[in-house]
C-alpha cells in the first residue's frame, strides 16, 4: 500500500452559467469510457431551472459513467 496520494481519481470538467433569468445550462465534454484514454469526446449540456439540480443531475450523470467528482471550470461565456 502507498502512502502517497491516490492519482487514480477521474475528474469530469463541466461549466454551468445562467443562459436567460432562472434557466441554468451545464455544458461539458465527457467521455464514454473515463478509464479509456483514446475514446473521443462528446459535448453535451444539461439546462434546468435550477442551478443546485443543474449541478446534482451532471454530478450524478458524471459518477454512472465511472468519474470520480466533477470539477466546476468557469464558464466560457
Amino acid at each position: 500500500m502507498s502512502d502517497g496520494p491516490n492519482t487514480s481519481h477521474r475528474e469530469f470538467h463541466a461549466a454551468i452559467r445562467e443562459v436567460e433569468p432562472g434557466v441554468f445550462r451545464a455544458e461539458y465534454r465527457g467521455k464514454l469510457d473515463p478509464t479509456d484514454p483514446d475514446e473521443r469526446e462528446i459535448p453535451d449540456f444539461h439546462l434546468g431551472t435550477s442551478l443546485a439540480d443543474v449541478k446534482i443531475w451532471v454530478e450524478q450523470m458524471a459518477r454512472s459513467m465511472g468519474y470520480d467528482r466533477v470539477v466546476w471550470d468557469a464558464s466560457p461565456h
